[in-house]
């Protein structure tokens, strides 16, 4: 699932931003996954271009570009269906008393108990645990249960959750799910609705990745599969005129933020080099017209 635009170049408004549960650096290999959707070969941008708005990030911004990506150590794996119930079968017969009423519990208890050896781990569990607690109500069998947890998608994504629950809801009752209705798209004319344009791009990949496991309405899945290719070109008239779309957004007060919450976490300065301490932050963040003067 994801977008494969023709990008020139990609500008970093910050190199920090939040995992979930704390402010984090980017990692060499996110700032180099990040830079590598600019420049693909045989479309009009073969080479990309790399920079970022804060040029105190620009010294990180080139360590990571000019480092090897780091050999891959571990191997993520995940339980397949036929796992679950062999596990289940044998929890009933031989301990009965643990909970398995729900298949969040279901998949705690895989989690908490399975070992896996070498260089492998189970990976996304917390993920399709909280999407299986979502579910807890719903009179699904678990086989449709365990399928909608693998899910690719963010769980704090407010509206990609209520996507998933609708659909689950429409495939209890026996009815075919469809697409929420929603304004026809058009060509996006700001920052922000270029961005609202790629959520629904992602809504309608996770309507897709839904409806081909449980099939059921192809006049739905068609629908979806055309307006997803209307939605892709939009998107890109949005990039090509990106010079003349309207900022409705004060990117510049988040990295403040993000970048202040960092150093407040990590204790000072030195664990980020590329912070210079002759450089007040108000000197970047007071007014967006006054910082973009001093960068000149």
């Amino acid at each position: 699932m994801g977008l494969n635009l023709n990008i020139r170049r990609i500008i970093f408004n910050s190199v920090f931003k939040s995992d979930g549960e704390k402010i984090v650096l980017l990692s060499h290999s996110s700032v180099k996954q990040i830079a590598g959707r600019a420049g693909r070969r045989n479309s009009p941008y073969p080479h990309g271009e790399v920079t970022c708005r804060d040029p105190r990030d620009l010294p990180y911004i080139r360590e990571c570009m000019a480092r090897d990506i780091s050999p891959v150590s571990k191997a993520g794996l995940m339980p397949t269906a036929r796992h679950i119930h062999l596990y289940t079968d044998a929890i009933e017969k031989y301990s009965p008393d643990v909970n398995l009423s729900h298949m969040h519990d279901v998949l705690f208890q895989f989690n908490k108990m399975a070992t896996v050896q070498g260089d492998y781990f189970l990976c996304r569990q917390k993920q399709m645990q909280m999407i299986a607690k979502m579910l807890k109500d719903i009179p699904l069998d678990q086989d449709s249960k365990y399928t909608i947890s693998m899910c690719p998608v963010n769980t704090s994504d407010i509206r990609a959750m209520d996507i998933i629950k609708r659909f689950s809801i429409k495939r209890a009752l026996g009815e075919a799910a469809g697409l929420k209705a929603r304004v026809a798209p058009k060509r996006p004319t700001s920052f922000d609705e270029l961005s609202t344009m790629c959520d629904m791009h992602h809504e309608l990949e996770l309507f897709l990745w839904l409806s081909m496991r449980f099939p059921g309405n192809i006049v739905e899945q068609q629908a979806a599969l055309s307006l997803k290719d209307r939605v892709i070109d939009l998107i890109e008239e949005g990039l090509v005129t990106s010079e003349h779309l309207k900022l409705e957004h004060d990117y510049i007060k988040r990295d403040k933020r993000l970048r202040n919450n960092w150093i407040e976490n990590n204790g000072n300065k030195s664990a980020y080099p590329f912070l210079d301490d002759e450089i007040e932050d108000d000197d970047f963040y007071d007014d967006e017209e006054e910082y973009v003067e001093k960068t000149i």
